[in-house]
């Protein structure tokens, strides 16, 4: 007699059981893709800049993280990166800001800042490994005289490795330049062009402001877009046209003698108020004597 029929029968009790199973715990809903950000998240993005070094630093927050922050520097030999932020040392330089509830266009524009600076890091061409005139020392001066003479005129002085690694670490013009940059629409996927037709003839791109603590520091730029604003920070290091805007202001002639007038009424009237002062004091000049031989 064949109990395969049976057994399988028996069995059945416990499917029931497993399918119930699952069905009471099924697969519960996901969380959204994402994360909410807070308020106002990518509307200033602050740049900082190493005082001495030149090494960059893009944040969304006005204070640096000691811990995200310092990863964004990369470790181009000995001594090249340093153990912590020093806020001695770091200071903010610029800051881009966006409109309100455009906080997505800023986060935008900090990567594509990111990625240009990671590629100025690591994609340096062998035009890199040569010094530049104002780096030559002493020694690299006399060098080239003496290698035009033997009618080499092609010499140029090659960097070490130590100044490899600083010359690396110096990005706050490649910075600026790549600001200048992004902020003008270019790059796949900026967020900043607003709109833009099928022929790319005309773009139309989101009003942004860049406020620095040097204004001369957009300089190094070679251009800027027509959407860019600059401004100042509320206590900026430096102002270049300051000393020009406060002697700007020049008298004519007619307001110099009136003042000339308004000084002397003012001498009169100390001279009346204090008679005395007039009168000066007799103080006897002796009279040069000629030394005598003995």
């Amino acid at each position: 007699m064949n109990t395969a029929p049976t057994s399988r029968l028996g069995q059945l009790p416990s499917y029931v059981r497993i399918c119930v199973r699952q069905a009471h715990s099924g697969k519960s809903k996901r969380p959204a893709k994402g994360f909410a950000p807070p308020e106002g998240h990518g509307e200033d993005i602050w740049v900082f800049g190493h005082r001495r070094t030149d090494q960059i630093v893009y944040s969304f927050d006005e204070k640096l993280n000691g811990f995200h922050d310092l990863k964004q520097l990369p470790f181009n030999g000995k001594k090249t990166k340093p153990a912590k932020l020093r806020k001695d040392y770091w200071s903010p330089f610029a800051r881009i800001s966006f409109p309100a509830g455009q906080g997505s266009v800023g986060r935008s524009v900090f990567q594509k800042l990111r990625e240009l600076k990671h590629l100025h890091e690591v994609a340096w061409d062998k035009e890199f490994r040569y010094k530049r005139p104002e780096e030559f020392t002493a020694a690299d001066r006399k060098r080239i005289a003496e290698e035009e003479e033997k009618g080499n005129n092609n010499y140029r002085p090659i960097r070490n490795k130590e100044e490899r690694g600083a010359a690396l670490n110096a990005q706050k013009q490649n910075s600026i330049a790549d600001m200048a940059a992004i902020l003008s629409g270019a790059g796949r996927g900026n967020k900043i062009v607003v709109s833009e037709d099928a022929g790319r003839a005309e773009r139309k791109l989101l009003d942004v402001t860049v406020s620095w603590a040097n204004d001369q520091d957009k300089e190094y730029a070679q251009e800027w877009s027509g959407n860019v604003t600059h401004g100042l920070f509320e206590k900026p290091t430096y102002i270049a046209n300051k000393h020009v805007e406060e002697t700007a202001t020049e008298t004519t002639p007619e307001e110099e003698e009136v003042d000339e007038k308004k000084v002397d009424e003012k001498a009169d009237e100390e001279a009346e108020a204090n008679p005395e002062s007039d009168k000066g004091t007799n103080v006897p000049v002796s009279e040069p004597t000629t030394p005598t031989r003995t």
